[in-house]
């Protein structure tokens, strides 16, 4: 594990060291300096060791996925991504065929990219295009690692996930003020940094309840990290380390209080059931247990309110989201080929987003920012990603249906009740991993696969 995770934790502490020796006051020619030996560095580094920008954006996008590089507003996780374009051009990649969901993707970029010609006003409709874009793209060079890398790049995701759940839960519980994200400032978070606290607050109308943030700035955000990160982790791990990262992964989860992480986790569970070959007495004790764990997280008064009060005519979530349905086809007028643009104020200013209110639903917003032909492209990765899962749900070891149940559930709830995937180059691209690993019949393990032969042909 040490051989795997120095690379990435290089890749997060050095910013931090240097970001700390030069402080905000220095000239910007240090800066400067600062970023032409770090791109000098990483282009070595891309082309000398083509693995560790893979296994960098794993830990980063998993730990801390807002980071930016110290002193610039440059995302970390993007500028891995450039590293990993071009270790992919300078060393060869096995192409193989290509993919259902890929393709899927090929016509969501093709769509959204004529989109942005036709709407584009300005310098940040661009930006928001091309953070997209790069966030997309990692798809491809990921969907061509061999299996042994492809699994390790999803093991150190679930290691980077598991840090940020567990210092976002050390501070939920020993600092609910947020103040610890000042440590973190010089990587752009906390309230000396660029992307703030963020505390995020339930109210049941008597007292206010802090919801897990973290590194991941919003709740609803925690919610999607954990959720993908628990799904890989069931996924990949084995024995203690599963069990460990399992728990540390669902606590944060419910502590998130993020309902459309938790009804996805449900309803992943019973597509899980539902299409997964199992024993039966695995099946009803897979049912029990998940009835156990429901059950006891709703004896805590924050989570049971949260759950029960859900959708009720007294929840302004549910209310707002009605008021944005019913604005919409008015709000849609005269933009339904290509959108409203990339870079209008609701996707850049959180205070015009908040009182835009548009509707909190990832299909809905794709055609409120690209047009009716990204809205039908985006169904199409997701119809793309629910029949890949069905096929992987009907193999064996279990562990091969994990994602996709996961999947299935994300699209149905998730991405129904919340847009950051959209809207969010980071959620994006974890959103895209989840796509990887469903895609990838490769996620069952070597010594699993060889078993699940043997035991083929042993019976006939």
């Amino acid at each position: 594990m040490t051989r795997i995770l120095t690379p990435a934790l290089l890749v997060l502490v050095l910013p931090l060291i240097i970001g700390i020796a030069l402080g905000s006051g220095k000239p910007p020619l240090m800066f400067l300096g600062v970023l032409v030996i770090g791109g000098l560095g990483a282009l070595a580094v891309a082309i000398c060791s083509p693995q560790w920008p893979f296994l960098a954006l794993a830990f980063v996008l998993g730990a801390a996925p807002f980071a930016v590089v110290p002193g610039l507003p440059l995302p970390i996780v993007l500028i891995l991504v450039l590293m990993i374009w071009v270790s992919t051009l300078l060393h060869p990649v096995e192409l193989g065929r290509t993919d259902p969901i890929e393709l899927a993707l090929y016509a969501l970029i093709g769509t959204s990219l004529l989109s942005v010609i036709a709407t584009a006003v300005g310098f940040s409709d661009y930006t928001e295009f091309v953070k997209w874009l790069l966030a997309t793209s990692v798809v491809f060079p990921l969907m061509r690692l061999p299996r042994s890398d492809l699994q390790r790049f999803g093991r150190v995701f679930v290691y980077g996930v598991g840090l940020g759940a567990a210092f976002a839960l050390a501070m939920f519980f020993l600092d609910k003020s947020g103040a610890w994200m000042n440590y973190l400032s010089p990587i752009g978070y906390g309230t000396v940094g660029t992307i703030g606290t963020h505390l995020r607050f339930y109210s049941d109308g008597l007292t206010q309840v802090v919801r897990l943030t973290g590194t991941y700035v919003d709740p609803n955000v925690a919610g999607i990290f954990t959720f993908v990160g628990l799904a890989l982790a069931l996924a990949l791990l084995r024995g203690w380390p599963r069990l460990m990262f399992s728990a540390v992964l669902g606590g944060a989860l419910v502590v998130t209080l993020s309902r459309s992480a938790l009804f996805s986790v449900v309803v992943a569970v019973l597509v899980y059931l539902a299409f997964q070959r199992l024993r039966t007495d695995a099946r009803f004790g897979i049912l029990a247990g998940g009835i156990a764990l429901a059950a006891g997280a709703l004896t805590v008064p924050a989570v049971g309110d949260r759950i029960l009060n859900s959708f009720g005519s007294d929840d302004k979530g549910t209310t707002d989201r009605a008021a944005a349905l019913a604005d919409y086809p008015a709000a849609m007028s005269g933009h339904w080929l290509f959108g409203k643009g990339w870079g209008i104020a609701e996707f850049t200013d959180e205070v015009a987003g908040y009182n835009a209110n548009y509707v909190a639903n990832s299909p809905l917003v794709s055609i409120y920012r690209g047009g009716i032909l990204v809205g039908i492209a985006f169904l199409l990765v997701l119809v793309a990603g629910a029949v890949v899962a069905h096929r992987n749900a009907r193999r064996s070891p279990w562990e091969s249906g994990v994602t996709g149940a996961a999947f299935v559930g994300f699209a149905i709830v998730a991405l129904q009740l919340d847009f950051p995937v959209v809207t969010h180059a980071p959620v994006t691209m974890v959103f895209v991993v989840l796509l990887v690993f469903v895609a990838a019949d490769r996620i069952v393990p070597e010594r699993d696969e060889t078993l699940v032969r043997t035991e083929q042909v042993a019976h006939g």
